[in-house]
């Protein structure tokens, strides 16, 4: 897509309402509400509507079947894996993207958005509501009914820790495009500036990306089976203090070789999933078998790697790639106040600034890997281990 196309909406697509009309015959002439009087960039917009119009819905493909309420389920389960981080205090630390950011103002006249590191109640921590009662029970029974250990053996396990990952993400995706959509229609002009169609292009490809893996696992899940998903397991010697969910495409290996990703102008993801346990831990990386060759010789460092390179790379890749992490209280106080503001400058990151840290990343691990004798061992300044 060129430049032009990217920040215009062009008269003859379908209109960003998401009425099935081309935008000429639609939004284009239309009487509207007065536009928003706002300089907040439209992240901080989009944002704020979203924490006030959450819409409350049901992600599992059997929706004609839905039964009680749309609750807040969690991502990640509060019975095992936040209330193991949560501990006697009852509470973690994450990004609570659903109170209003910071914005700081910059030298040159734009401003920084930092969404700070939260004190969240276990029972709070990563909900979402995504699925209604009887569906949140059936879909993620394999990993809740009975609260069991995982299994590394189990196939439906595995699947559902990827699809977990992968919808919680896609709800997020999905609501954000609705959002955009019902404000279009209300206020054409202000969301057909070139910053907010840039928004809408991300969304755009972000939907056409997800869909393809949300029909594979709907097909999957009506059928009843749960197969076409290849998982890396890395087994962790002892209790780790995160936990995480994530869809995203990690750009490099352990070596700092640049993962192919991409194909004709669609980004392949892993769903990763960490899981604490007393005693050794879990870190999940899934994609699709029809991905796996992308992904391959990743999975097999990761399998066969020094368990302090594995710690290395997970500390350098984690933070940087996914919003989701979820601290013990006893890992975030454990850093001085340098290492908890480096922290959350580094989840931060986006744009521009997440491609040059993100490159930093990988000469960073280009660099040990080509050090005869480097020590893995001794991590960065951000080490979640």
């Amino acid at each position: 897509m060129n430049f032009l196309k990217r920040i215009k909406i062009r008269k003859m697509e379908s209109c960003p309402c998401g009425s099935d009309e081309v935008f000429i015959n639609c939004c284009h002439n239309k009487d509207f509400n007065p536009p928003i009087e706002t300089k907040k960039p439209p992240e901080v917009l989009i944002g704020e509507m979203m924490r006030k119009s959450m819409k409350k819905i049901c992600m599992h493909p059997d929706q004609q079947n839905c039964k009680g309420k749309i609750k807040g389920a969690h991502a990640l389960q509060n019975n095992k894996i936040i209330s193991l981080l949560a501990g006697d205090e009852r509470h973690v630390y994450l990004m609570d993207t659903k109170r209003s950011p910071l914005i700081v103002p910059l030298n040159n006249g734009k401003q920084e958005l930092i969404i700070e590191m939260s004190r969240t109640s276990a029972n709070a921590a990563t909900t979402e509501t995504c699925f209604c009662d009887l569906h949140d029970n059936i879909a993620f029974a394999a990993i809740e009914k009975g609260a069991p250990d995982f299994d590394e053996t189990s196939e439906i396990m595995k699947f559902v820790y990827a699809y977990k990952a992968f919808i919680f993400e896609y709800y997020k995706i999905w609501m954000s495009m609705d959002i955009f959509r019902t404000q279009f229609a209300k206020h054409p002009t202000v969301f057909s500036r070139s910053d907010m169609v840039s928004r809408y292009r991300s969304l755009q490809l972000n939907m056409k990306e997800f869909d393809s893996i949300k029909e594979h696992f709907d097909k999957e899940i009506i059928a009843g089976e749960h197969t076409g998903v290849t998982t890396c397991i890395i087994k962790i010697p002892e209790q780790i203090n995160f936990a995480n969910y994530a869809y995203v495409a990690p750009d490099y290996d352990l070596n700092g070789k640049k993962i192919k990703n991409k194909v004709k102008g669609v980004i392949h993801r892993l769903a990763i999933t960490a899981i604490p346990k007393k005693g050794h831990s879990y870190i999940l990386l899934s994609c699709l078998d029809s991905e796996k060759e992308i992904y391959i010789d990743l999975f097999n460092q990761l399998q066969s790697s020094p368990i302090d390179k594995v710690k290395f790379y997970i500390s350098l890749i984690l933070p940087l790639y996914s919003e989701n992490m979820v601290l013990s209280p006893s890992l975030w106080n454990s850093w001085d106040e340098e290492i908890q503001m480096a922290y959350t400058f580094y989840a931060n990151l986006k744009d521009k600034d997440f491609i040059i840290y993100n490159k930093m990343n990988g000469m960073i691990l280009r660099k040990a890997a080509k050090m005869p004798g480097f020590s893995y061992g001794e991590r960065n300044k951000i080490n979640l281990f």
